[in-house]
């Protein structure tokens, strides 16, 4: 019943290796673990399909985005040319739609989404004005579409808070993975286009962020 819990504390260990890796720019190692975290949390996200409730079409939802995800691993390396940034960004923009995608299918809309809305578009509002000058006018458009996307992907997590068909726990899980990985880009956002710093909390923010979604896969309330 619990398989699923089996890689985590691998990809914890994967977690560690690449923050470190990457603060050393050490690109060889992280272009190893990164992507060996993220196909551990795969077999989380499959694993899910063991326990009692699994939604077979939902986990393929979670799957893709993760595959899809794993492909921007690829990118997401070393980011310091534009070409590269740029690549990232658009596999990373349809991994974070497949996610809100899926959980729409099944948890649909509500009336609450509205007050969640407004609440997001104040957040995005607020990181776009503290980055939009160190932008340039090349990445005044994608970096907007980005960050409306990543919203849209959260809101739709916290939608499942006022839905029947997730469970507490998984509402819980897909709110705070979507969050944490929007935090993790604004992190990046932050030292790409405003002031380099060493990475402090995004490393660690993106695998736990996708690893809180593909557990999602497992709670599901029993029949």
């Amino acid at each position: 019943m619990y398989y699923h819990l089996i890689p985590i504390p691998f990809i914890f260990i994967g977690m560690m290796i690449t923050w470190i890796a990457r603060n050393k720019e050490n690109y060889k190692k992280v272009a190893i673990f990164q992507p060996i975290t993220t196909v551990l949390t795969v077999i989380v996200a499959l694993l899910g399909l063991l326990t009692p409730g699994a939604v077979f079409g939902y986990t393929m939802w979670i799957l893709a985005g993760l595959l899809l995800s794993l492909a921007g691993d690829i990118f997401n390396i070393n980011m310091t040319k534009d070409n590269i940034l740029f690549a990232a960004l658009i596999v990373f923009l349809f991994a974070y739609l497949v996610y809100p995608i899926g959980i729409t299918i099944y948890n649909g809309f509500h009336f609450e989404d509205i007050y969640v809305a407004v609440g997001l578009f104040v957040v995005l509002i607020g990181l776009l004005s503290y980055i939009w000058k160190g932008l340039g006018k090349e990445w005044k458009i994608p970096v907007v579409i980005y960050a409306m996307v990543m919203l849209f992907m959260v809101h739709r997590a916290v939608s499942t808070f006022f839905g029947d068909i997730f469970s507490v726990t998984q509402a819980v899980l897909l709110t705070i993975g979507t969050s944490i990985l929007f935090i993790a880009d604004s992190e990046y956002s932050i030292h790409r286009f405003i002031k380099p710093f060493k990475f402090i909390i995004g490393p660690f923010l993106y695998p736990t962020g996708q690893l809180l979604i593909a557990l999602s896969t497992s709670y599901f309330p029993a029949n």
